[in-house]
């Protein structure tokens, strides 16, 4: 594990040097390179995950079931993730918080670039066009940029197990990205499942008894709450309102 905390100290620096997203991705890129290139650091954290199981229970699970946190900064400057891709699985077409770099550990990554193409204007509505197909081999890099700059699907196409090592950077937009379906032409937040659970807890709360609901939701709105929820709670609220 000490290449991976080497690299992990030399991404410290580089964000902290370094102003603009460009450069940074630029520096980025060669230093996942260098830690993909070799798998066996790698080994050793699955060795320790599989005989420690205790040591990651505390950590707060993403969106993707296939996502394992590796470290997060202290600053909040950075975070590293692994995915683990099983044989032929692909995601959906999603947008990032933050800018990123994906690296491949081992065998072949297939990677799908859009871009948007309507104005934003209409809630849940969107139109993407695919600008860009590759696929990365081990020690390959790709790149994210935040929100509409960065949509892309990534998918093994391989017949066995693929890695991928992302790093990102700090988010701008935190608790959801979003999902696009090119042919329905629709755009729907995704949550991880604790903040999922609260949004629907919410949902369904105005579903059952609106006028009881709305003195509950006005409550918990004057508790503290990430940005992301107050957002439901207020459109919950309008919801009721408008009946």
């Amino acid at each position: 594990m000490e290449r991976f905390e080497n690299f992990c100290g030399r991404i410290q620096r580089m964000i902290a040097d370094e102003r603009t997203i460009t450069r940074k991705i630029e520096n980025g890129r060669e230093l996942v390179s260098e830690l993909v290139i070799r798998p066996d650091w790698f080994f050793d954290y699955l060795k320790k995950m599989i005989l420690e199981p205790s040591s990651f229970e505390s950590r707060s699970p993403g969106i993707w079931p296939n996502e394992y946190a590796l470290y997060r900064s202290p600053e909040r400057s950075f975070v590293v993730l692994a995915y683990i891709w099983d044989a032929k699985l692909a995601d959906i077409i999603h947008d990032h918080g933050s800018w990123g770099i994906i690296g491949t550990l081992c065998a072949r990554l297939g990677e799908r670039k859009y871009e948007r193409i309507d104005d934003g204007g209409r809630e849940g509505y969107a139109e993407i066009r695919e600008t860009e197909h590759k696929v990365c081999g081990p020690g390959e890099t790709t790149f994210v940029l935040p929100l509409n700059k960065g949509l892309h699907a990534m998918d093994n196409p391989t017949d066995g197990i693929a890695v991928s090592i992302n790093l990102y950077g700090k988010t701008i937009r935190q608790g959801y990205i979003q999902f696009f379906d090119p042919e329905k032409k629709t755009v729907t937040r995704a949550f991880p499942p604790r903040t999922l659970k609260e949004v629907l807890a919410v949902k369904t709360l105005a579903a059952i008894d609106p006028s009881r609901a709305e003195g509950v939701l006005r409550k918990a709105l004057g508790t503290s709450r990430p940005p992301q929820l107050i957002e439901q709670y207020e459109a919950a609220l309008a919801r009721i309102r408008g009946k």
